[in-house]
């Protein structure tokens, strides 16, 4: 019934080593992340011109998909509001 942990004995010694782990390890984990960040996002290494001209033709077609996709979703909210509008009329 009386499940009474003690409580540890912790020293400025102990806790600045414990806090110098954390740091590190926090450290480590950014560079981590920013080496996965930097695998995931870079452009790919185009052996020849080709290769090269067509990865700048896709980023182009995908842009322009996007933007387009983008345009199309405006439109259509406006829509939606501007019949609200219309109907209240």
């Amino acid at each position: 019934m009386n499940d009474i942990k003690p409580i540890p004995n912790y020293s400025v010694e102990i806790i600045s080593q414990l806090r110098a782990q954390k740091k590190q390890e926090l450290r480590e984990s950014k560079e981590r992340i920013q080496l996965l960040t930097q695998e995931l996002f870079s452009p790919q290494k185009s052996k020849n011109k080709m290769e090269n001209m067509m990865q700048h033709i896709n980023a182009g077609i995908a842009a322009y998909d996007g933007l387009k996709t983008g345009i199309m979703i405006f439109q259509r909210i406006h829509r939606f509001f501007n019949r609200k509008k219309d109907k209240n009329r």
